[in-house]
C-alpha cells in the first residue's frame, strides 16, 4: 500500500516542521481553556517531588528526583542532612538531568543530561570533593564503571551509526576512558541488538557484566576489574535472561529466569547450585546485603521485599503499607552497600519514602506525602483466551463518580506497578479515577508473561487492555485510555479494535507505523520484541494490527489527542505525524499537540507541566469533567 504521509517522516523538511507547528497550534486551541484552569494546579501538584532513584554508597545516599522546578541530586548522610549536589538549572537552559551514577566510595558521580530530554546528550564526571567538572563524555552513552586509579570504562551506544567493528547499529561497545584515546575493550563482534552494562562487585575487584540480546536473553560475563581482556562468560547460554546480582565466596550470585519467574543460583567453574527457588511471584532483582539475599518481588504488581540466607533459607518478609513500588532507575529499585541496602517506595498518591533496609526491618529515612485520604483497589478482568488481567485503581476516599483514566503498557518486560505522578492529582482530587491495567509484555508474572505478549503474540496485549476496559464500562464508568510509547502502539490498536469502548483516547510519544518502525531512529533495537517487518511472515502479523494501517474511514472513533515532541530522537514523531493525518481523513475528532523542547525521556518540569495541563483538559473534556476543581494542597 502506498505511504501518501511518508513526507512527513523528513523532519528537516520545513513543510514538515510548518505542517507540525500548524497542528500543535490547533490542539492547544482546543484545550485552552480547561489548559488555563489546570495549570496553576499542576505547578501546586508538582511541587510534590518525584523521586527517580536512590543509590547508597559509603558517603551516604544519592537522591535523583524532580520538582516544579528543576532535576535535583542530593547527598543525604548518616545524620538525615541534605546537601546539594546538582541541579538542571545550573547545567543551561532546557537541560533535563537524566539519571546519575556515583562512585561507591561516594567521591565523585557520572551526571546524565540532555538538553530537552534527547537520548543524545552528556555525562559529566564530578569530583565531589572539589565540586569540579573532571571529564565529559558527549553522545549515546550507558553505564560507568570506576577503576581504583581514576580511570573508568563506559558503555557507548551507537544508535545512528555503526560500531568501530562495523557492525550495524543499535549496538553497544565497553571503552576504556584513559588518556588521550578511548579504546573499545569489551564487545567487538557482538551483533546488532546486542547490549551491554557494567558494573562493580561489592567487593571492588571485579567487573560485573550483562551481555544483553533484545529483551529475552542475556548471559553474565565476569572478570579483574583492571583486566578486560579477562571478562568471561560465567554461565552457560541459556536462552533465558540470566542477569548479575554479585560475586561471593568465589562463586557467582545469579539472578535467572530459566524457569519464568525468577531464581537465584550461584554458579563456579563446572558447577551450579540454586539458592533462593522460584516461588509463586515473580523476582524483579536480588542484592547482596551483608550475608543475606535480599530479593525484590512483584506480589500483584506491588513490591515486596524478603530475605533469604546463602543456603537458601527463608528470612524476614518486609510488606509496605499501601500497594506501591520501589523507585528504579535502569531498572534497579535495590541499591546495597555492605550490611545495608536502601530504596524509595512510592504510590499513586504517595509521593516517597526512603527506607533503609536491614536484616532487622525497614527504617525509614525521610519521606513526603500528600494531605487527603486516597484509596486503591484492585480488580480483575478476563481477556478473550481466558486469562485473567489484574489491574488497580485509585481514587480519593467517598468519591461516588464513574470517570476514569486507564493507562496500559504492555511490553519491554515493564512491570506497570502503583508509582507516584504528580500529573494525575487534580483529577484525583476531583473525584475522577486512575487506573491502571497489568498486561502481558510485562513482568508482572514472570518472564513468560513478557514472552506472552512478543512478537506475534502481541495481539494477546491488545486483548488484555480490551478486556480491563470493558469491565470499567460494565461497571457504568466512562474510561478514556492513555498510553505512552509502546503504550501508545496499544492505544493505536485498541482504539481501532474496539473505538466504542472509550470516552477517548490519549496517546503519547507513540509507535503506530509497524511496517516502517525498524529504519525509524532507534526502531531497529525493538526488532526482537515486535518482529522484523522485513521478513514477510513476521510483517503479516505486523500489518494485522499496526494503528496506522488499519484504521477505517466510516468507523466512528472516539475524541483522540496524540502528543510528541520534536527532539524525540528515540521514537520518531512521524509515527504521531502520519497516525493523525490518516486519522483525520477518516473523519475522526482527533489533535496533534507537538512539543518542540521534549525528547522521550522528558523535558524540563516547566515544559512538562504546560503538556500535562493540556492532556489533562482534554481527558477532563472528554470525561465531562470541570477542570476548576480545587488546588491540591501542599
Amino acid at each position: 500500500m502506498k505511504d501518501e504521509y511518508a513526507w512527513l517522516e523528513k523532519l528537516t523538511d520545513p513543510r514538515v516542521v510548518k505542517w507540525a507547528r500548524s497542528q500543535d497550534r490547533a490542539a492547544r486551541r482546543s484545550v485552552q481553556k480547561g489548559s488555563k484552569a489546570l495549570y496553576g494546579r499542576l505547578g501546586a501538584a508538582y511541587s510534590f517531588p518525584i523521586m527517580r532513584s536512590v543509590q547508597l554508597t559509603k558517603a551516604g545516599i544519592f537522591l535523583f528526583y524532580s520538582d516544579e522546578r528543576s532535576y535535583k541530586v542530593e547527598l543525604m548522610d548518616r545524620e538525615g542532612c541534605r546537601k546539594p549536589v546538582a541541579d538542571s538549572v545550573a547545567l543551561g537552559k532546557g537541560a533535563v538531568i537524566q539519571g546519575v551514577q556515583a562512585r561507591p566510595d561516594g567521591g565523585a558521580i557520572a551526571l546524565h543530561y540532555s538538553i530537552g530530554g534527547s537520548d543524545e546528550g552528556t555525562v559529566a564526571v564530578i569530583d565531589l570533593s572539589s565540586r569540579e567538572r573532571v571529564d565529559e563524555l558527549h553522545g549515546f552513552v550507558g553505564s560507568l564503571l570506576w577503576r581504583g586509579d581514576g580511570s573508568y570504562y563506559y558503555v557507548r551506544e551507537y544508535l545512528t551509526e555503526k560500531a568501530p567493528d562495523g557492525v550495524p547499529p543499535p549496538a553497544t561497545r565497553v571503552l576504556l576512558r584513559e588518556g588521550a584515546r578511548d579504546p573499545v575493550v569489551f564487545g567487538s563482534g557482538f551483533d546488532t541488538n546486542t547490549f551491554v552494562g557494567v558494573s562493580p562487585s561489592a567487593a571492588g575487584d571485579e567487573a560485573l557484566v550483562d551481555v544483553v540480546h533484545g529483551w529475552a536473553r542475556s548471559r553474565p560475563h565476569a572478570g579483574g576489574i583492571g583486566d578486560p581482556e579477562s571478562w568471561a562468560p560465567v554461565y552457560p547460554e541459556t536462552g533465558s535472561m540470566v542477569t548479575w546480582v554479585d560475586r561471593v565466596g568465589g562463586e557467582s550470585l545469579l539472578l535467572s529466569f530459566e524457569k519464568g519467574l525468577g531464581q537465584v543460583v550461584s554458579a563456579g567453574p563446572g558447577r551450579a547450585r540454586t539458592v533462593v527457588r522460584e516461588g509463586r511471584w515473580p523476582l524483579q532483582e536480588a542484592a547482596l546485603v551483608g550475608d543475606k539475599v535480599l530479593c525484590h518481588y512483584l506480589v500483584d504488581a506491588r513490591s515486596e521485599l524478603r530475605f533469604f540466607g546463602l543456603d537458601g533459607r527463608p528470612g524476614r518478609a518486609l510488606k509496605f503499607p499501601v500497594p506501591g513500588s520501589l523507585a528504579a532507575q535502569t531498572g534497579a529499585g535495590v541499591s546495597a552497600c555492605g550490611d545495608e541496602a536502601v530504596v524509595s517506595f512510592s504510590s499513586f498518591a504517595f509521593p516517597y519514602a526512603v527506607y533503609v533496609v536491614r536484616a532487622s526491618g525497614l527504617t525509614k529515612v525521610a519521606s513526603v506525602e500528600v494531605p487527603g485520604r486516597y484509596t486503591v483497589s484492585e480488580g480483575r478482568a478476563v481477556s478473550a483466551d481466558g486469562t485473567r488481567i489484574h489491574y488497580f485503581m485509585t481514587r480519593r476516599a467517598g468519591s461516588t463518580k464513574r470517570k476514569a483514566l486507564l493507562f496500559g503498557y504492555g511490553g519491554f518486560r515493564v512491570s506497570v506497578s502503583p508509582s507516584f505522578n504528580p500529573a494525575y492529582l487534580p483529577l484525583l482530587e476531583d473525584g475522577g479515577a486512575f487506573a491502571v491495567a497489568n498486561l502481558r509484555g510485562g513482568l508482572e508474572r514472570g518472564e513468560e508473561w513478557h514472552r506472552a505478549g512478543m512478537r506475534g503474540r502481541k495481539h494477546k496485549v491488545f486483548e488484555d487492555y480490551v478486556a480491563v476496559l470493558t469491565a470499567l464500562r460494565r461497571k457504568g464508568m466512562d474510561v478514556v485510555g492513555f498510553g505512552r510509547s509502546n503504550g501508545g502502539l496499544l492505544m493505536g490498536a485498541t482504539m481501532n479494535m474496539r473505538p466504542d469502548l472509550f470516552a477517548g483516547v490519549l496517546i503519547g510519544y507513540p509507535v503506530l507505523d509497524m511496517s516502517a518502525f525498524a529504519r525509524l531512529l532507534a526502531g531497529r533495537a525493538w526488532v526482537p520484541e515486535y518482529g522484523d517487518p522485513e521478513i514477510p511472515a513476521d510483517r503479516r502479523f505486523l500489518l494485522k494490527y499496526s494503528p496506522y494501517h488499519n484504521i477505517r474511514k466510516g468507523r466512528k472513533y472516539p475524541p483522540t489527542f496524540i502528543y510528541t515532541g520534536l527532539k524525540d530522537d528515540r521514537v520518531h514523531p512521524g509515527h504521531a505525524f502520519k497516525f493523525f493525518a490518516r486519522l483525520r481523513d477518516a473523519g475522526a475528532d482527533v489533535k496533534l499537540r507537538v512539543e518542540l523542547e521534549s525528547g522521550h525521556i522528558g523535558t524540563t518540569p516547566e515544559t512538562r507541566i504546560g503538556e500535562e495541563a493540556d492532556k489533562l483538559a482534554f481527558v477532563y473534556g472528554a470525561l465531562g469533567m470541570d477542570p476548576v476543581g480545587t488546588k491540591p494542597r501542599r
